[in-house]
């Protein structure tokens, strides 16, 4: 599928949407309490928050840049490719951004195309222990986000969004797990998540 994709700064200034929220913005207006807290872990360089976050940011990098600095980053590759991007029949974009005008959001999603078989917005996370479905529900609302700025903007059909966890801390334990869902069963919190916002801002 051919798009024409724009970095979210272009995004932005086509739709004049300069003043329209992220989802991570949305969230941390309506959850201001965990978002204190977790300003204060990051606060911390010795905290566990903080280094886990920096850990997953250098993980998102790997894979964005599909390049490895280190063992463990290309132990970490190798094990994504293995395990899930064998399983990406097509990528579209990576870490282009998305502009609703009709919910009034913004954002920058991680990747877009065909996964076994189906249109879906994927997302990546890198944690010291693999999630439970519990645990990856944070994720989804965000992820739908950008699914549904996405078939607004271009038309297209995505109706499945995806987290894609690589876990472990070194290299013997690295595994993955993905998490599919139908994006129906998500895109109505975060419309009400969305809706919320904007009666407080």
């Amino acid at each position: 599928m051919q798009y024409e994709y724009l970095t979210l700064g272009a995004a932005t200034k086509k739709f004049d949407a300069k003043h329209y929220p992220s989802p991570t913005k949305v969230w941390s207006t309506l959850n201001k309490a965990e978002k204190a807290a977790f300003d204060r872990a990051m606060a911390d360089k010795t905290s566990a928050t903080y280094k886990a976050v920096v850990a997953g940011r250098r993980a998102h990098k790997t894979l964005e840049d599909d390049k490895a600095k280190d063992r463990f980053q290309r132990a970490l590759l190798k094990t994504y490719n293995r395990d899930i991007g064998i399983d990406i029949d097509e990528t579209w974009a990576k870490e282009m951004g998305v502009v609703s005008k009709k919910h009034k959001y913004r954002g920058k999603f991680d990747g877009v195309g065909i996964f076994r078989g189906i249109e879906t917005m994927w997302d990546y996370k890198k944690t010291n222990k693999i999630k439970t479905p519990s645990g990856v529900k944070k994720y989804l609302k965000q992820c739908a986000a950008y699914a549904i700025a996405h078939n607004e903007m271009y038309g297209s059909n995505i109706q499945q969004i995806a987290i894609f966890n690589i876990g472990g801390k070194i290299v013997d334990d690295l595994s993955t797990r993905v998490f599919t869902y139908d994006l129906s069963d998500h895109a109505k919190l975060w419309l009400k998540d969305v809706r919320d916002y904007w009666r407080v801002a």
